[in-house]
């Protein structure tokens, strides 16, 4: 008797506290789904006002106990404040995006450049919420960075003066800034390949002056980390037969439609450029020789599975394209000028072998 009243003790004990952890093991699936819905809107915004909203507005919705979000950037030259301004929608509440300036992020986030989670103060609302009248709580603010520069912050503001505190985890605040940094700077670099006359006007993606410019940045960044860089080189086989049978409109039509299968399922990190005549090139941060063969063949069998539809309404044709894949994987001697040159020469023959070898093929250097 004594052992099973023991026993009830135990398990009268015990459910309680299992209870406790499924709940608890729900509600933190709940917030990580809603920090995936978060990111996946953040990833797929095509301004930067739609992306400041997507902050300031859809993240408080998300969290009941989040009243205000903001965004701050170093924007000595009011770009990010110009952009906002050109465009008429979404609707974002007042002080969403801030220009602060770079001595305010060390008072906060120190040397480190660590987020900071606690009391908020009158100089913090200030500086970091102007736009909310009612006294603010309790604060998490997340550097934003990108290649170890800080570029601005992700700004949490809660009325409640225990929801955010230094024994609060940061590895998903951490991650959403990770995402917001490279959100940021991918579309300032969108306007500013708009702006500068970088994009081809047939296939409506970038050119190779703008490829360029990207080559010189991701190498710089690769001789930095210890991260892959893969390039892919692609060639549209006989290509000329297509002007010459169907004319040049078509031709058109075919690198258009070419470059937007290329396009299917890019990070925002990655870089797609028509090289020239009939090639492209992509460029791919942090993807080894070996991934990068992988989606060279996806896109392969994209291209060659398609068909080309003529804007007139004519008959539709196939084609195939030939790739070459490159990449820069372990740090080698020589400067970025070299490591660029290299890798390029290197995805070049790749695809001459592609072509010798009979062509509609993916060849690794």
């Amino acid at each position: 008797m004594k052992d099973i009243g023991r026993k009830s003790a135990v398990q009268s004990v015990r459910e309680p506290a299992l209870t406790r952890i499924a709940q608890q093991v729900r509600a933190n699936e709940r917030i990580w789904e809603a920090f995936r819905r978060i990111e996946l809107r953040m990833l797929d915004a095509p301004s930067v006002r739609a992306f400041v909203s997507v902050l300031s507005v859809d993240l408080p919705r998300s969290f009941p106990h989040v009243h205000a979000v903001t965004l701050t950037c170093v924007d000595p030259e009011y770009e990010f404040a110009r952009l906002c301004a050109r465009e008429l929608e979404p609707d974002l509440p007042d002080g969403a995006l801030i220009s602060v300036e770079p001595r305010s992020y060390v008072q906060v986030f120190g040397p480190a450049a660590r987020p900071f989670l606690g009391a908020s103060s009158p100089s913090l609302q200030r500086e970091f919420f102007p736009g909310m009248a009612a006294p603010i709580g309790s604060v998490a603010l997340a550097p934003l960075l990108r290649d170890g520069k800080l570029i601005g912050s992700l700004n949490q503001a809660s009325l409640e003066p225990r929801h955010f505190g230094p024994e609060v985890a940061t590895d998903l605040l951490e991650h959403l800034a990770a995402v917001a940094a490279m959100c940021l700077e991918n579309l300032r670099n969108q306007e500013r390949l708009r702006l500068d006359g970088l994009t081809d006007a047939v296939t409506e993606v970038p050119n190779r002056r703008f490829f360029d410019r990207r080559l010189a940045e991701e190498t710089e960044r690769w001789q930095r980390r210890d991260e892959p860089l893969a390039m892919i080189l692609v060639d549209i086989d006989h290509f000329k037969q297509v002007n010459d049978c169907h004319g040049h409109q078509a031709g058109d039509s075919a690198l258009a439609q070419v470059a937007r299968w290329l396009g299917e399922g890019l990070r925002a990190c990655d870089v797609l450029a028509r090289f020239g005549g009939e090639e492209f090139v992509l460029l791919l941060p942090n993807t080894t020789a070996h991934q990068a063969g992988t989606i060279a063949e996806r896109l392969r069998e994209r291209i060659a599975h398609a068909s080309i539809n003529l804007d007139d309404g004519g008959e539709g044709f196939k084609l195939t394209a030939s790739f070459g894949v490159a990449a820069l994987e372990e740090k080698q001697g020589g400067n970025r000028v070299d490591a660029a040159n290299g890798l390029l020469r290197r995805a070049d023959r790749a695809l001459y072998a592609a072509k010798a070898a009979g062509r509609n093929c993916v060849v690794n250097a």
